[in-house]
């Protein structure tokens, strides 16, 4: 990030610069009108305050905020805070220097209707303010809509700060106007969420007197919301002031100097792996986006009353303040669970006897829901709920009963029971949902066969994920042939005893990526070293910062001995430990897992090291992982890894779904299990609907290690209930920079009702890449869309050396 070569003048310095000047100032209503007096040598319009000075013979302003009085009411203390960077919008052209332009085909994300485009239809700079113009067109008969999104990524990256936007929105359906922040390397902690994101201002064009400001986090996705309703104007008539206060273990959002929304709480976490240490991960690199979609799965479509011209959305001005240092030694808020009490036969479900009428469109105890095609009615009567169902939508979804606030509490186990049927044999689904927690089932779906006489149901299952004060209970009714009508009575949510295997300390397991050691990366634990033992000094200091990638710091000339207790291996099968290290000079690693020992000779620089070694059944009852590092000066290590040695790890499934990962998009249907009943230990997906792009289902491997000038060939099973064909290639990980170079052309294989074994033999002609990715996809190949239900099953991959 660009600093100025002074030392920074603070916002309250800059006030007491001389020559009063009257700043109006736009109330949180949009109507009241304050004065307060600002110091200035320089007034650039009506609402802003500069000062020159030098950097490296370029001219640099120094702004201060409208609303200074207001955020130091409310806690912002600006006597630390310096402008470091800002876009005022002047001249008649975007500052390619600080601004890249996206170009995006449409249904990019969030199934938006709109094409990103570098044009100056959509993207101009006049009269100070940047302009971002929406437009739709015609051609053939199709309308087709085009838009503009900016961002700073890698030439305008912050790290905290004080970020505000002057802004005026469009009004209209389909609109989503939004200035945000976006992690600057993925790779840090991880694809979307696991990143995290930071939403300043986003706003519905169908209602443009409330705003939104929200995070987002975690794995499965998790959300942290605030908003701000205007009780007089409007965010389309007049600019309005949004901005946002990121500190280490703290974000505030503002709206014309109101705050509007604090958060404390977050995590990033990899499901089947650790927890980043706190603050993580708001505590790397972000970047600054604005942008307006056009259609989208949250803020919905443009219709008939949507207008193109004259909406647009107007910025005047981007500006960033960030103080000098900022204190990152900050804990996470303890989270206490306080869950609501049951009734007095313990169910946690409200009117589950249906004795009271309800509403049923509000959103207390039960809701009725339809969407997406989704036609129904739903009422209460003697005791039982009754829905009427006209049509059933395109998802199960589209028509849909709730309630909410569920408690469900981590190790316990809980029991659901109800009494369900119709008036002819159909289905529905059943499940019980985190909606704060990115709508994570909390027990395998229950999909029950309802007949014309009542039924019971009662299941049990233990609640294993993070204590959830909002658990959701749903009947899913939509998207089935038959729209026939649904009645339920009886409905029961009970907690039931602790489980066992709670009150004792969790055993290891293989991680999901394959890695037998916790914490290899020494990113989780107090001082990002949890999981380690560490016998060379200060723990404190033990791990470099994230500039430096936090790797293990190995100092001062003495023996050094880093150990982790207990890895989770079994004996007979060969083992690969690897590492990065850097070195000044060159040293012998002395190591030992249980009682195998072994020594690599280090060279200076930075370098990867490998030991393959296979246990023996005597061995595995010790197999503590020691390094020992003696007498060295100056050595940082990295990337610690104990996997099986094979280039596709897991290849059987018989460690379920260890070292994959799966994407089911939301615009397709599928669900995924390993198949231990049926086969011998298989990738098994239940598929409803493929999408409309092959990629829209995926089965994933992530860091396949590939050396250029070797040959290698790939090979695995595959079977299908239903003719169809599947895709498969492997490429480079492209998630951070959108680069996907293939290394196994993209190969498009169909599949039988019984297994057939597929090869592919390929050589390695680009320089090596030890994350390149397999991926399987599933979706629509060759643009081939499958409604119907269908299996597809795979098994047995395999990725070995020919030569």
């Amino acid at each position: 990030m660009k600093k100025s070569s002074k030392k920074w003048l603070s916002l309250l310095s800059i006030m007491a610069l001389g020559n009063l000047t009257p700043i109006n100032i736009l109330a949180a209503d949009s109507t009241s009108v304050e004065e307060t007096s600002i110091e200035t040598q320089a007034v650039k319009s009506d609402d802003s305050t500069t000062t020159e000075s030098s950097n490296e013979g370029t001219s640099k302003v120094e702004y201060a905020s409208e609303y200074l009085e207001k955020y130091q009411e409310q806690g912002v203390n600006f006597e630390e805070y310096g402008f470091v960077w800002g876009d005022e919008f002047e001249g008649d052209q975007l500052n390619r220097d600080d601004w890249n332009v996206e170009l995006h085909e449409p249904g990019w994300v969030n199934e938006e209707w709109q094409e990103y485009i570098d044009d100056e239809k959509v993207l101009q700079v006049n009269d100070g303010k940047l302009v971002i113009q929406p437009v739709k067109e015609s051609v053939d008969g199709q309308d087709l809509y085009y838009s503009g999104r900016v961002n700073t990524q890698n030439k305008q990256n912050f790290k905290y700060g004080f970020f505000e936007a002057k802004v005026r929105v469009p009004k209209g359906q389909g609109y989503l106007p939004a200035f945000w922040l976006m992690s600057a390397d993925e790779n840090v902690y991880g694809q979307w969420p696991r990143c995290g994101e930071i939403d300043i201002m986003e706003i519905h064009g169908s209602d443009t007197t409330k705003s939104y400001g929200t995070i987002h986090y975690g794995n499965p996705h998790r959300e942290s919301q605030g908003e701000m309703q205007l009780t007089k104007g409007d965010f389309n008539e007049e600019y309005h002031i949004f901005a946002l206060e990121w500190l280490p273990g703290k974000i505030n959002w503002f709206v014309d100097g109101q705050l509007i929304h604090s958060e404390s709480e977050w995590y990033s976490k990899t499901e089947g792996q650790g927890e980043i240490t706190y603050p993580a991960p708001f505590d790397s690199e972000f970047y600054v986006i604005l942008n307006l979609a056009v259609g989208g799965s949250w803020v919905g479509y443009p219709d008939d009353s949507t207008e193109f011209e004259g909406q647009s959305f107007d910025i005047d001005y981007v500006r960033v303040y960030q103080k000098e240092t900022y204190d990152e030694n900050v804990k996470k808020p303890l989270q206490e669970f306080t869950a609501r009490e049951a009734d007095e036969s313990g169910n946690y479900i409200v009117n589950g006897d249906f004795s009271e009428s309800e509403e049923l469109l509000d959103e207390d105890n039960w809701v009725f829901l339809t969407t997406q095609g989704g036609e129904a009615e739903a009422s209460i009567a003697d005791n039982q709920l009754s829905i009427n169902t006209t049509s059933a939508g395109e998802v199960d979804y589209s028509v849909q009963l709730v309630q909410a606030n569920l408690p469900m509490e981590q190790n316990y186990q809980y029991q659901v029971s109800f009494t369900a049927w119709s008036d002819q044999e159909r289905l529905v689904k059943v499940n019980l949902t985190g909606p704060d927690n990115g709508y994570i089932r909390y027990f395998e779906e229950q999909e029950l066969e309802l007949t014309s006489e009542p039924q019971m149901f009662e299941f049990e299952f233990t609640m294993n994920e993070a204590s959830d004060e909002n658990g959701r209970l749903e009947f899913n009714l939509g998207a089935y042939d038959e729209a026939s009508p649904f009645y339920l009575k009886g409905v029961s949510v009970k907690r039931l005893e602790k489980t066992e295997a709670s009150d004792t300390a969790e055993s290891k397991t293989v991680l999901s990526d394959g890695n037998y050691v916790y914490n290899g990366k020494f990113q989780e634990g107090d001082y990002h070293i949890g999981f380690w033992q560490w016998d060379g000094g200060s723990i404190e200091e033990a791990i470099s910062p994230l500039e430096d990638g936090r790797r293990l710091i190995i100092a001062g000339g003495k023996e050094s001995t880093l150990m982790q207790e207990q890895l989770p291996l079994d004996a007979g099968v060969e083992y690969e430990i690897s590492l990065d290290i850097e070195a000044e000079e060159d040293f012998t690693l002395k190591g030992k897992i249980g009682e195998s020992t072994f020594e690599l000779p280090v060279e200076k620089g930075l370098n990867p090291y490998r030991y393959s070694f296979t246990l023996e059944e005597n061995q595995i009852d010790n197999t503590d992982l020691i390094l020992n590092f003696d007498n060295v000066n100056e050595v940082r290590v990295d990337n610690v890894k104990v996997q099986e040695n094979r280039l596709i790890k897991n290849g059987s499934f018989d460690a379920g779904l260890t070292g994959y990962n799966t994407f089911i998009d939301a615009s397709a249907n599928a669900t995924v299990v390993v198949d231990s009943l049926n086969e011998d230990n298989a990738a098994d997906f239940t598929i409803y609907n493929t999408g409309d792009q092959a990629w829209k289902i995926q089965l994933i491997q992530e860091q396949v290690p590939l050396i250029k000038g070797k040959t290698y060939r790939l090979t695995f099973k595959a079977k299908s209930s239903v003719d169809r064909s599947i895709m498969y290639a492997l490429q480079r990980d492209g998630k951070a920079d959108d680069v996907w170079t293939t290394y196994l052309p993209e190969q498009i294989v169909p599949l039988k009702a019984d297994y057939q074994e597929y090869s592919y033999e390929f050589a390695m002609e680009e320089p090596d890449d030890l994350q390149a990715m397999l991926s399987i996809s599933l979706g629509a190949v060759e643009d081939k869309v499958i409604e119907q239900e269908h299996r597809v099953v795979i098994d047995d991959i395999e990725l070995e050396e020919v030569n």
